[in-house]
């Protein structure tokens, strides 16, 4: 791996390309193959749950297989670090000479695991996302001439096939696309994303938001189902071993302060003691409005993929929507931008994607005949970044360590909730970085800070 992308200035064209040491994942695990059946089948049966197979059963007539003449094999659908709270697995369907591939997910097999992050919870949630919220906000643009084929609106998820869930059973599945297959790749997260990357992440969650915000004031016995609250944030703040890992996390990112950095100690040991409830606070749409949106919730870069045309990303679609909920906008722009990019970048550039973020949104209200003067001014947006600004702080204290640690170096989850389950204790030193990861944490994670003083968000 090399040295992270500089971002000393606004990027020329050569630099907005992939450069050999932000070369987006693309590993022989995570890229599908048109495997032989012999290497395909050799994990149907092992372990995979029944209820994918009865979900394929019930699909694939509908995408033109005969029951009973197709065949299904499974496959490991994703690397280790790509997730937290779900597995993944390729499913291949044939029949004759057709094949549709497509990725199922579920949540956690281990028990410990699923306890541990609350998954059937936002396993719930994503499945509604699917099939209830992602439907109306696309049916809602047709309706105001804003189709797919004139790129102009929101429409930048994966496309499900099938999504249930099944509380009693602690069953609950998403089968969606391979985007892989079209072309999609993730960005690496080893390194802070680029200039074009990130305009591009603001321009869709400016269309994302800008959809709330026409169908709240035009739809809104529609967008009624759409103000549901944060899957996380209540259980969160009562489950003991997130606690750990949230304020443990908060008082390494302490550690890097200096010692005549005495007035961002004593703000962040504020933080420190109201942190969950804080967190709680900032997830509740009540602070937000009037201007609360049904927000993506989970902007880190492993959720972005990228399409690319001569090394230049074009376009992008956002997976997991298992935290999606009705909270303020600027969650999910403070999220990336604090999470996913460094302090040199913002420094360059941050003031250009916030007006970036809200053209976009603004253009496609407008198109969808709404008013962003009237519905969300700009001024608006500025006074809920000062207010909700440092929820991006609370998010890097947990993200950046993951980001700068290799996928190979990610402990174990599953034999980390075990431990848990037995000992009630985190295992901190197992997410520590050392060596260049070390390097990397300090540098990212102190750019955080200082730029959360410096924004005033802290």
């Amino acid at each position: 791996m090399g040295e992270e992308t500089s971002t000393d200035a606004a990027p020329a064209v050569g630099e907005n390309r992939i450069s050999a040491e932000a070369e987006v994942v693309e590993t022989a695990e995570e890229v599908p193959k048109r495997a032989m059946d012999s290497d395909v089948e050799s994990t149907t049966s092992d372990g995979i749950p029944q209820y994918l197979y009865d979900a394929i059963d019930k699909l694939a007539p509908g995408e033109g297989f005969t029951p009973g003449q197709f065949k299904v094999a499974f496959e490991p659908g994703s690397g280790k670090g790509d997730g937290f709270v779900g597995e993944m697995f390729r499913a291949y369907i044939r029949e004759a000479d057709r094949e549709l591939i497509v990725l199922c997910k579920i949540p956690p097999r281990n028990e410990a695991r699923r306890r541990q992050f609350g998954s059937l919870a936002i396993f719930e949630r994503e499945v509604m996302a699917y099939s209830k919220f992602l439907p109306a906000m696309y049916e809602f643009q047709r309706e105001r001439g804003v189709t797919e084929e004139l790129k102009l609106g929101f429409f930048n998820a994966p496309k499900c096939y099938y999504a249930t869930h099944e509380e009693s059973l602690e069953q609950s599945l998403v089968v969606m696309d391979d985007l892989r297959l079209e072309g999609y790749r993730m960005w690496n997260k080893l390194v802070p994303v680029n200039y074009e990357h990130v305009r591009l992440m603001m321009i869709k969650l400016g269309k994302l938001h800008a959809v709330s915000f026409a169908m709240k004031d035009q739809r809104p016995e529609v967008f009624e189902q759409f103000k549901v609250p944060d899957p996380m944030a209540a259980a969160m703040s009562q489950n003991e071993p997130f606690q750990q890992v949230m304020l443990s996390s908060l008082d390494r990112a302490m550690g890097l302060l200096e010692p005549d950095e005495t007035k961002t100690r004593e703000k962040l040991q504020k933080l420190r003691e109201n942190l969950m409830s804080d967190l709680v606070k900032m997830s509740e749409s009540t602070a937000a409005e009037p201007y609360a949106v049904l927000g993506h919730g989970d902007c880190w870069v492993n959720n972005m993929m990228y399409l690319y045309q001569n090394g230049v990303p074009k376009e992008m679609v956002m997976v997991d929507w298992q935290i999606c909920r009705y909270v303020s906008p600027v969650l999910d722009l403070v999220y990336f931008l604090f999470c996913c990019t460094d302090e040199q970048f913002r420094r360059q550039h941050y003031d250009d994607m916030i007006r970036t973020y809200y053209a976009s949104l603004k253009e496609l209200l407008e198109k969808l005949g709404g008013d962003a003067t009237r519905q969300f001014p700009y001024t608006a947006l500025l006074r809920q970044l000062r207010r909700f600004g440092r929820f991006g702080l609370i998010m890097a204290v947990f993200v950046i360590p993951v980001l700068c640690m290799e996928n190979a170096d990610i402990p174990d989850l599953d034999q980390q909730a075990e431990k848990f389950k037995e000992t009630q204790e985190v295992n901190m030193s197992a997410f520590m970085t050392t060596g260049k990861a070390e390097l990397k944490y300090r540098n990212r994670m102190g750019g955080v800070i200082r730029d959360m003083v410096k924004f005033g968000y802290l």
